[in-house]
């Protein structure tokens, strides 16, 4: 049964960690609605087929968690560029970002 898999949803699951991979976002839509529609047709899979579809969405999952991670890492980031512009940042003894604290300015003579 892993013939009939294979060119459907195991291809698809390829291709979309292949798209994950190479940054290809807007094309990962179309591809979820194909393997959504792969996974809806009735199918009798044998355990291998099973495990193989099994072990290419758990790859895919973990893909997609690091995207999501770098994603956010990227956003912190330009954010922190941002704030640059607002003044002065800093951090306390553990590491988390402080607010600035205003003081007043003394007038020089």
């Amino acid at each position: 049964m892993t013939q009939q898999l294979e060119p459907t949803a195991a291809s698809l699951l390829d291709d979309i960690h292949q798209r994950l991979l190479s940054r290809q976002y807007d094309q990962l839509a179309a591809l979820s609605l194909a393997l959504d529609h792969a996974l809806s047709q009735p199918q009798k899979l044998d355990a291998a087929a099973l495990a193989l579809l099994h072990a290419k969405a758990s790859r895919n999952a973990a893909t997609m968690t690091a995207v999501q991670r770098g994603i956010r890492a990227a956003l912190r980031r330009v954010a922190d560029i941002r704030s640059v512009s607002n003044g002065l940042v800093t951090y306390d003894k553990s590491g988390l970002r402080q607010e600035p604290v205003s003081f007043g300015v003394a007038q020089r003579l």
